[in-house]
């Protein structure tokens, strides 16, 4: 108890908050997302509009606390000194409390639920949030820093120059096993490809020891922490899924190889996340979602002329879709087209981004 008494005390203070997307509007809220989203950021911002003394903030990754017993410690506590509110950070499990608590906690893990909790998910920065917490400086020069600092608010803060060992770190910091970051690196080095389990299986066999049961559970794993997505091929569900990554900047971290045209895909992936709807691949498609009618691929460079002429050989497979409208998602081009019913928008990145 007297761990518990010394937080109590010292409760945590956290400056210079930017405002996010998601708050917590009231305190029976579980907070998921990967590590490094901001979920601590935004649940002591929460519990610095509370009264001092109305609540207890406990991080399950300081080191300092003991995991053994600590939810029967944390309920005598609550009742001792008649709290309003629990905060638990980092939390790994379901709490066994006995009685009612108010609870606000955070979790890695988006499998988690915790009866009477409204599961609210935190993600990376989009662009406009990260334009948001940036300096004011032109949209396009915005992109470029995007493309390279990542999604983590944290890395706002750092010199370019120290952006790859912090994304190292905290990738240490978040999976801690070497067999996990190892099977983590093999499925980056396949950003915004389609690539088959067995395919990574035959790799990292090569090189360590490794069932297919372990790589499966890992997989499993990375998914509900949400480090890895999977996107699959329309109408075909035996098709190699595409991998993308959370956080599009940690392949940069982990393999010397550099391919701005999977970055930038992986980018836009990234901002179609939030719209909780299906999303599939074809063979010349990058994206394709059937409840909006709309196909979206990703051509940073090529001339609107250009891309128009793509645009035309593309109609018998959108309209065999039922494809309404192809977005081009371009770095600066703009323009458009229509035939035969369906229309082509040629537009930037940042342009797209900020009005989703």
């Amino acid at each position: 108890m007297e761990s518990l008494e010394i937080l109590f005390e010292k409760p945590p203070i956290v400056e210079n908050i930017n405002d996010r997307k998601v708050r917590i509007n009231h305190p029976n809220t579980l907070l998921v997302g990967p590590s490094g989203s901001g979920k601590s950021t935004i649940l002591i911002d929460f519990l610095s509009t509370k009264e001092p003394h109305s609540f207890l903030y406990i991080n399950l990754n300081d080191l300092r606390v003991h995991k053994e017993g600590l939810f029967e410690k944390l309920e005598i506590f609550y009742k001792k000194h008649n709290l309003s509110l629990l905060a638990i950070d980092n939390l790994f499990e379901k709490p066994n409390f006995n009685t009612k608590l108010n609870l606000i906690a955070t979790s890695q893990d988006s499998t988690l639920s915790v009866d009477g909790l409204e599961k609210v998910k935190v993600d990376m920065l989009d662009f406009e949030e990260f334009i948001a917490f940036s300096k004011d400086l032109p949209i396009k020069t915005l992109f470029n820093l995007y493309a390279k600092y990542g999604r983590s608010p944290k890395t706002l803060s750092l010199p370019q120059s120290k952006i790859i060992s912090f994304l190292q770190e905290n990738l240490q910091l978040a999976l801690k096993d070497e067999l996990l970051i190892k099977i983590f690196t093999k499925f980056s080095s396949y950003q915004s490809t389609p690539t088959s389990y067995f395919q990574i299986y035959k790799e990292l066999k090569n090189s360590c020891k490794i069932s297919k049961d372990r790589l499966y559970k890992s997989v499993d794993f990375l998914e509900s922490i949400s480090f890895l997505h999977f996107v699959p091929k329309f109408d075909s569900p035996k098709s190699a899924k595409k991998i993308y990554l959370n956080n599009f900047a940690l392949k940069s971290a982990l393999v010397f190889k550099k391919d701005f045209l999977k970055r930038f895909e992986n980018i836009i992936f990234c901002e179609l996340i939030a719209l909780n709807e299906d999303i599939f691949y074809t063979n010349r498609l990058d994206f394709y979602l059937p409840s909006q009618k709309r196909a979206i691929v990703a051509i940073p460079f090529l001339p609107p002329e250009l891309i128009i002429r793509r645009f035309k050989s593309l109609l018998p497979h959108l309209k065999e879709l039922g494809v309404e409208i192809l977005t081009v998602l371009t770095v600066g081009n703009e323009g458009s087209g229509a035939k035969d019913g369906i229309r082509c928008e040629i537009i930037p990145f940042w342009e797209w981004a900020l009005r989703q």
